[in-house]
């Protein structure tokens, strides 16, 4: 999604939700200034990777059991906290999108181990991205949600799940399945307002409406 479509709906979530856009250019800028030369993929080595059969893993209670359906010939992406539970079980994601609130220690060890990650800047994870960002030897990819500028970039999306998609699309996916979705109701997850919740993945239903329609 380019900048240009995306500010309009970007400007009404944070106005909705009461979030600063001047704290979104701040972590955007600090990410920036953290992304040293080469650490960023090029577009073809991205779109090698993430390929065009895609399944998204986010973490609602039922991720566990979804993963029966997965087929093996999809790149498996990682929203949020879906990471550390796919680690947990001793899968490690192919890429995993990223705003640093989850188990950062194993997001860390999945992409020392392979997993190419998006790692998101918004007003809220500057401290988050000061202390994860220069623990990570692989190249990886720096996202905002603010205009993007320099060596950060801007796929559109709010929430990690509706960015996944985003990107995959970006990046040349022609199909998406999704599992451990609920945007209906969020996994309760320790220091995370659940209302706020709910009302973030209220408009990730937005977001993805006019590209996965009603399988969200």
């Amino acid at each position: 999604m380019e900048w240009a479509s995306w500010r309009v709906m970007y400007l009404q979530i944070m106005d909705d939700l009461g979030f600063d856009t001047l704290a979104d250019v701040a972590s955007a800028e600090r990410l920036s200034s953290l992304v040293g030369k080469g650490r960023v993929p090029n577009y073809d080595a991205i779109a090698n990777i993430l390929g065009r059969d895609v399944i998204i893993a986010g973490p609602a209670a039922g991720l566990e059991k979804d993963l029966e359906s997965l087929l093996g010939s999809e790149i498996l992406i990682s929203a949020g906290s879906a990471t550390g539970r796919l680690m947990g079980l001793g899968i490690i994601p192919d890429v995993l999108v990223t705003d640093l609130d989850g188990d950062v220690g194993l997001e860390i060890e999945a992409i020392e181990r392979g997993s190419l990650a998006f790692v998101h800047a918004h007003g809220d994870n500057r401290a988050r991205i000061e202390e994860v960002v220069p623990r990570l030897s692989k190249p990886f990819v720096p996202t905002v949600q603010c205009k993007p500028f320099g060596n950060v970039y801007n796929f559109g999306g709010f929430t990690d799940g509706d960015r996944a998609v985003l990107t995959a699309l970006h990046f040349g996916a022609e199909r998406i399945r999704t599992i451990g979705w609920d945007l209906d109701d969020p996994f309760p997850k320790e220091g995370c307002d659940p209302d706020l919740k709910r009302r973030k993945l209220s408009w990730a239903k937005k977001v993805l409406r006019p590209y996965l329609g009603g399988s969200q």
